[in-house]
């Protein structure tokens, strides 16, 4: 602070270093030094690697998320098809019994356990399946700035 007033310390004006000074340059802008760039643009780069570290570990959990909601439901269907067999099985063989022979009845009532255990399972794996792969909106960020700096630097 200089006399009340906040000096950058940059140039000393209390203005930022790009600032305009009509007596810098023709153009009215101040030239910044080459070290000044130079670090402004590792420092720019560095900031731009963290924010895609960042992205990737979002998109890693969000997809981790539904994966897990997907064999969370397979679990599910599991132990739900284990304690159906015992239960409906039990009573469907009974009822069965009753007009076939007996093996005939459990049987029956087995294969159709099966196949309700086989739909949950397929309605299971189509929902991990169908999640995102977790790295989709880092490569489409990396490559779009991968073209930025192309033309930042062309010019």
């Amino acid at each position: 602070m200089e006399g009340g007033r906040i000096v950058d310390a940059r140039n000393g004006n209390g203005e930022g270093a790009g600032a305009r000074n009509p007596s810098a340059t023709p153009g009215g802008w101040e030239k910044r030094p080459l070290g000044t760039v130079v670090a402004s643009a590792v420092d720019g780069a560095r900031t731009l690697l963290r924010q895609h570290v960042e992205l990737a570990k979002i998109e890693a959990k969000e997809a981790a998320s539904v994966r897990a909601a997907g064999a969370g439901m397979m679990a599910a269907a599991g132990v739900a098809a284990m304690y159906a067999l015992g239960f409906i099985a039990a009573a469907g063989a009974a009822a069965l019994a009753l007009v076939l022979p007996t093996w005939a009845a459990i049987l029956i009532v087995a294969i159709l356990l099966l196949a309700v255990g086989g739909v949950l399972v397929l309605a299971g794996r189509r929902t991990i399946r169908t999640a995102p792969p977790p790295v989709e909106r880092t490569r489409a960020t990396v490559k779009e700035d991968a073209r930025w700096a192309r033309q930042q630097i062309a010019r």
